[in-house]
């Protein structure tokens, strides 16, 4: 699996996927479908010195978006974040905890990474207990999305624990091209 640095070029694919009943419906936000807005987020990631944005490419297909945000360098954690676009790939889902926590910990140095899933994303809850991470908590009525209150389930994954449960995983290594 690759992950790509985001060109403008990708932001007409992005936008359909972000708006798409498929993604959006497991995001805190809906976007207005307008690419110059587009255009102004890809300004925006380009300048955030404490995330990390990538397309992920399989197959020479693009297909979703994974992400670090709030990279806190002196403290090295982060928050974790992703979607697939393309309904053919799915099923890779299951392994992007082992992309993303080879690559956060080992390409990076950070420590932890934080995961947040609202309550309707079920399948994203197991597959953060699937990879190891540890459920913290959950925040009741957090996010307000078309009039219904969700609750946000909070997990996180330590470099220690990752070494501990993560050794099957070794093998899971994005190439980054930044």
């Amino acid at each position: 699996m690759k992950w790509i640095s985001i060109e403008e070029k990708h932001l007409q694919q992005i936008l359909d996927w972000r708006t798409s009943e498929e993604v959006t419906r497991f995001m805190y936000t809906d976007i207005e479908y307008n690419l110059e807005n587009q255009k102004k987020w890809l300004e925006k990631i380009r300048a955030d010195e404490n995330g990390r944005y990538f397309l992920m490419e399989y197959r020479d297909e693009i297909i979703g978006f994974i992400s670090l945000t709030n990279i806190n360098w002196p403290h090295k954690h982060a928050t974790w974040n992703f979607y697939i676009g393309n309904k053919k790939y799915a099923m890779l889902a299951g392994f992007l905890g082992a992309y993303m926590y080879n690559y956060a910990f080992n390409e990076l140095g950070l420590q932890k990474l934080n995961g947040e899933v609202m309550d309707i994303n079920e399948g994203v809850r197991k597959l953060h207990s699937k990879q190891g991470a540890r459920e913290v908590g959950m925040l009741e009525r957090h996010i307000l999305k078309n009039d219904v209150w969700h609750d946000i389930y909070l997990f996180e994954m330590t470099k220690s624990h990752w070494q501990e449960v993560g050794g099957k995983f070794k093998k899971y290594v994005a190439e980054v091209q930044v």
